[in-house]
């Protein structure tokens, strides 16, 4: 077993991503557009990429894919995160808890749909947000803590990639983005309906057009979910999401010693 950093997506990493995109689709965005902030440690055995610890920098987010229990200690060791916030497969939980100080821990569905499988809704009413938007949408995501960002990293997402939402006379009462995207496949987030606007179908078409953008691109759709999000569940069912896998997202503080 060899843990090496590596610069890109060379051959052997594509080889274990292309299995199955679907957990990859941030890996693959960072290593592509944000490689100036992103850093990864690649697994291998037998000549074969067998896993990899990402890290990008800017929000000291982690992603964890690994095919065996101690590929991923091996990576622990050799890497040893201090704090941050990590996704990993919920088969991982339990080696995570001995290697590193969790502060949180949430339960994700990691989702998808592909292309031809979708059941999107109309969504002429949507818009795609310009960068003079971002106080909209900071307006909007005051009112959803897990959502909270400045204006200035707002502002830079609508710059980077699609972001869509419904307005209501000059106020935004609904929006949904694309987190990651490549000819791979697409990341949807930051999907939130202000709370006096529920239950009047624009999530649905937020989503909807945030889907469409994505499969106009690329094969491949998908979006994390809090598992406890039965509402928001029955909403990505309704529009052709099937359940991928079940994640882990955690908190660390530091490695244990």
């Amino acid at each position: 077993m060899e843990i090496v950093e590596r610069a890109g997506l060379d051959e052997k990493l594509l080889n274990y991503i292309e299995r199955d995109p679907t957990p990859h689709l941030f890996t693959i965005y960072d290593l592509l557009y944000q490689r100036e902030n992103t850093r990864i440690w690649v697994v291998e055995e037998d000549d074969e990429a067998k896993g990899y610890l990402l890290n990008w920098k800017p929000l000291d987010s982690w992603i964890l894919e690994v095919d065996y229990a101690e590929h991923a200690e091996a990576l622990l060791r050799h890497v040893a995160p201090e704090r941050g916030s990590m996704i990993i497969d919920l088969k991982l939980l339990r080696i995570i808890e001995r290697k590193v100080e969790p502060l949180e821990v949430y339960n994700w569905i990691l989702m998808e749909v592909k292309r031809g499988e979708e059941k999107l809704v109309d969504f002429s009413d949507v818009v795609e947000l310009a960068p003079s938007h971002a106080d909209k949408l900071y307006d909007l995501y005051k009112l959803w803590p897990a959502g909270s960002r400045s204006k200035a990293y707002l502002q830079s997402w609508i710059k980077r990639l699609p972001v869509f939402g419904v307005f209501k006379g000059d106020r935004l009462v609904s929006a949904s983005g694309i987190l990651a995207k490549s000819s791979y496949g697409g990341v949807i987030g930051g999907v939130f309906t202000h709370p006096r606007y529920r239950r009047k179908g624009y999530a649905l078409k937020v989503v909807s057009a945030t889907t469409s953008r994505i499969l106009r691109e690329s094969r491949l759709s998908a979006l994390y979910l809090a598992s406890d999000n039965s509402a928001a569940f029955k909403l990505y069912r309704k529009l052709g999401y099937k359940v991928h896998s079940r994640r882990i997202f955690i908190k660390i503080q530091r490695m244990m010693r």
